[in-house]
């Protein structure tokens, strides 16, 4: 006989898989998105109807998803929800992002990768991660924060900061008009 928590463990792949399986499937248009929404919040996502996911997003527990209002996330975004990733309301995503929750503690020379842990990201109010960024375990993107395309993100984002580069380092901060202006470009492009 096979023990109840495996069959829990194989049971929660396999809903997993259907769910990423089936958003894929949707398109990206007014029905689509909205579908893709309804599955997201029938795997236990908290997601209100004012925020949207593209297609070819995937979701490893969509349960430890949590997500403000006015949101957008691009196609082809990857989300480890190991641990629980929270995005603020009016939080932009652009395509190919990966956000990572989990991580492995060092282990013995036979085999490095030790125990997994998870540590929850947050992405405040506002803001902005770019095109095939990475958000590594533990960061907190701040509010009116910008992500530069292909950044890689180790450590906390400042609040209204342009973070760039591999590791991400700040570049500028972004306050009045600057900040205006970035947004004002940004938004018909989100990616």
């Amino acid at each position: 006989m096979i023990p109840r928590p495996r069959v829990r463990s194989t049971l929660a792949r396999a809903a997993t898989h259907l769910l990423n399986s089936a958003s894929d499937l949707l398109g990206d248009d007014v029905v689509g998105r909205r579908l893709r929404s309804a599955l997201l919040r029938a795997g236990g996502a908290r997601l209100p109807r004012s925020s949207s996911f593209h297609g070819g997003t995937y979701f490893s527990r969509a349960a430890n998803l949590r997500v403000g209002e006015n949101c957008f996330v691009n196609r082809r975004c990857y989300f480890d929800l190991e641990g629980t990733v929270t995005l603020g309301d009016g939080v932009t995503i652009g395509h190919g992002v990966t956000v990572v929750t989990s991580t492995h503690a060092v282990g013995p020379t036979s085999h490095r990768a030790g125990a997994v842990t998870a540590r929850p990201v947050t992405v405040g109010r506002g803001a902005w991660i770019g095109a095939n960024a990475t958000v590594l375990p533990g960061v907190t993107v701040g509010p009116g924060a910008v992500v530069a395309a292909g950044a890689v993100v180790v450590d906390d984002v400042a609040p209204d900061t342009l973070v760039a580069g591999v590791p991400a380092r700040a570049v500028r901060r972004l306050d009045g008009a600057d900040a205006l202006e970035t947004a004002r470009r940004a938004r018909p492009t989100a990616g």
